[in-house]
């Protein structure tokens, strides 16, 4: 559907990492865009990624199933185009690289995704708005939790959550 989101996917499985404007835009389109639960991207790219960091992909993938506590990109349009040549000539470059699919992978590997996909995009997000979905998201991200550390004085242990908001 994205060209830099499928771009992307095929970095991902050729090399084992991904740009992260291209990993944020990746997770807004298979959650938001495709309705998939994100604990799939996760398990995904906790398989796929090289540099596979499990408190920075949980996080992430929490994120972008608008249940984290920084939704930043909560909305972000992942079917936008290419922005400016360096872009343009990373869809190029992926777009054609060869890739190797396991065999239970190679029967996807040929398949294109229905165009109403991107058509529908901003419907989707116009549901999650109406909805209140990302005002609630950004709600609980801004009231905050607080976690005391190692030094400080105070009779809460270290770990502890102190309050929010």
């Amino acid at each position: 559907g994205s060209t830099l989101v499928d771009a992307g996917m095929r970095q991902l499985w050729k090399e084992g990492w991904m740009p992260r404007r291209i990993r944020l835009l990746t997770a807004a389109c298979l959650v938001e865009g495709l309705g998939l639960d994100w604990r799939l991207g996760r398990d995904w790219f906790e398989h796929t990624l090289v540099d596979h960091d499990p408190a920075i992909n949980e996080a992430m993938w929490q994120n972008a199933g608008l249940s984290g506590v920084d939704p930043f990109y909560a909305g972000i349009a992942w079917e936008q185009p290419p922005n400016g040549q360096e872009e343009v000539d990373y869809v190029e470059k992926w777009s054609k690289e060869p890739l190797v699919w396991p065999s239970n992978l190679r029967p996807y590997s040929s398949m294109q995704p229905p165009s109403q996909i991107i058509d529908d995009a901003e419907g989707r997000r116009n549901i999650l708005r109406e909805k209140g979905i990302y005002k609630a998201t950004r709600a609980v991200s801004n009231a905050g939790v607080r976690v005391a550390w190692e030094g400080l004085h105070s009779s809460i242990k270290t770990g502890e959550v102190i309050g929010s908001g």
